[in-house]
């Protein structure tokens, strides 16, 4: 079951996350799991041989609908077969922001099949198996945009939101230590 928290009307969406964000770092506590092996911190030559490593194993491979150049891997958990993109930036030779993608393989959404929310809703809820917690739902400022989910557990931040279609829902993990420290 997915939780989320909809900010109210008494203080700005962004004002409210901001607080809790900082409330959240203020516990010094780190949270650096991604999602299969992979972690915030994790040194780039590290990333290199467990990608290598994944891919020899048949686990991972190069490519998927966002880009060439990412990597890509099957996600078993979904309620359809889908498939996960991702790639990290590095700062410091280690990994402080990964963008990754998931959308449901060779889904048709006109099809009746499938509703527009349907892979939003079952992106939400595999976070939610992966991670626990809650999700802020935050209204985006543009009514052209979808609305972007958020959630935070100590230093770890994962935005969630569609694409302008629906058919692929983007994950952004950000290491807040790594903001701050460029903030100062």
């Amino acid at each position: 079951m997915v939780f989320i928290v909809v900010l109210g009307c008494n203080r700005s969406n962004e004002a409210k996350y901001k607080l809790f964000e900082k409330n959240e770092l203020a516990k010094e506590i780190r949270e650096d799991s991604l999602f299969k092996g992979l972690y915030l911190k994790m040194p780039f030559k590290d990333f290199r041989t467990y990608s290598f490593d994944m891919n020899i194993q048949g686990h991972f491979k190069q490519g998927g609908q966002k880009s060439p150049n990412w990597v890509q891997c099957k996600l078993d958990e979904m309620t359809y077969p889908a498939t996960l993109t991702f790639y990290p930036q590095f700062k410091n030779d280690s990994i402080n922001e990964l963008n990754a993608a998931i959308y449901y393989e060779n889904a048709k959404f006109n099809d009746g099949v499938f509703e527009k929310d349907s892979l939003l809703l079952d992106v939400l809820n595999l976070m939610d198996k992966w991670y626990g917690g809650e999700f802020f739902k935050i209204k985006s400022p543009n009514f052209y945009k979808e609305d972007v989910y958020v959630k935070l557990k100590g230093n770890r931040r994962i935005t969630v939101y569609p694409d302008a279609g629906g058919q692929i829902i983007n994950l952004w993990y950000v290491d807040l230590t790594n903001l701050k420290e460029d903030r100062q």
